[in-house]
């Protein structure tokens, strides 16, 4: 009871002397050598809009967050430099900080909190199995749904649930929640994979050769095979970490199967020198931007779509074990 009451006296003498008693939040972070000078941006999550820029010096920058009529505690923020997410924090009373060796804040509750489950969430996107990903996001979305690392976990279960569940997630979601940019981006996308679905035929569109010649994804497919359409990036370490599998998926379905790789977000001088280095032998379209993210719906890469020999989509989404299992079924005449 005294410290509540010494709060109330402080807060006192801070709306005397200047008309308000604010509430604040402190984010430090330790940035590696190669970030130094760089503009450091601290966004707000489910809208992007912009909170505050600092630049790097000596290593660190610090962005201090008062609450206000724009920013209401707490806040899901995203710490971006050169455009790309290097770290998620919440914005709440307290000191935070985070390291050149995380990518999450700790030092206030809600933070803490998110850095134990963004934790548990690395663990389970590591047994590769999208089911169980989305499953865990769903789950921690339902318990945090009253602070906002629900959102977080609301969106991640947005970016790759079933098209169909969508709806009824939204039915009961807070308005807030619903309306935000993040959330009618992610929401789209989902109308996407519902056209995209197996079963579905696969939508054609187009990129370039490795010699900057226009070229459809229609005309890499093979005729009579199997196609597993790979989308991928020379930057993205979980495309280049699954190539000896991909690469042994192919010599022992050839009969059956070839693979078509899909360079997306990446530069094509980039893509070709990881095609050389790698010894990627099938064939690749390159610069297409982000035009399958918006034709397919997915969110992340490496994404397989496996097509059958009419154009149908036999399943997306799946890993290189899963569809080794699921090829062993084709043909055996399971599948």
């Amino acid at each position: 009871m005294k410290t509540s009451t010494l709060t109330l006296s402080l807060c006192s003498v801070i709306l005397l002397a200047f008309g308000s008693c604010r509430k604040e939040s402190r984010l430090h972070i330790q940035f590696p050598e190669r970030y130094e000078g760089k503009t450091v941006e601290l966004m707000d999550y489910k809208d992007s809009t912009l909170v505050a820029k600092a630049v790097v010096k000596d290593g660190e920058a610090t962005f201090v967050t008062v609450e206000s009529d724009s920013v209401s505690f707490p806040a899901f923020m995203q710490v971006s430099v050169d455009g790309r997410v290097s770290a998620f924090y919440v914005a709440e009373p307290g000191v935070a900080s985070v390291t050149d060796s995380t990518s999450v804040a700790t030092g206030t509750p809600l933070n803490d909190r998110l850095s134990e489950l963004m934790t548990r969430l690395d663990s389970v996107e590591n047994l590769d199995d999208i089911a169980l990903y989305v499953e865990f996001a769903e789950k921690q979305y339902n318990a945090n749904r009253a602070n906002p690392l629900g959102d977080y976990f609301g969106i991640e279960w947005l970016k790759y649930a079933e098209p169909q569940r969508v709806d009824s997630m939204l039915s009961v979601a807070s308005p807030e929640f619903r309306a935000s940019k993040r959330v009618r981006h992610y929401e789209n996308f989902a109308r996407h994979r519902m056209q995209t679905a197996p079963g579905r035929k696969y939508i054609d569109f187009a990129g370039e050769t490795v010699g900057g010649r226009s070229q459809n994804l229609s005309s890499l497919l093979p005729v009579g095979k199997y196609a597993l359409i790979d989308f991928w990036a020379s930057w993205c370490p979980y495309c280049i970490r699954e190539l000896p599998d991909l690469k042994a998926l192919r010599a022992d379905y050839g009969d059956m199967l070839e693979i078509v790789g899909v360079a997306v977000r990446d530069l094509p001088e980039d893509t070709r020198a990881m095609v050389e280095k790698q010894e990627i032998v099938w064939p690749v379209l390159y610069n297409t931007e982000r035009v399958p993210y918006d034709i397919y719906g997915f969110s992340g890469i490496p994404h397989h779509i496996l097509v059958a020999p009419d154009g149908t989509i036999v399943s997306r989404g799946e890993s290189a074990a899963q569809l080794r299992d699921r090829l062993a079924g084709i043909r055996n005449g399971q599948n």
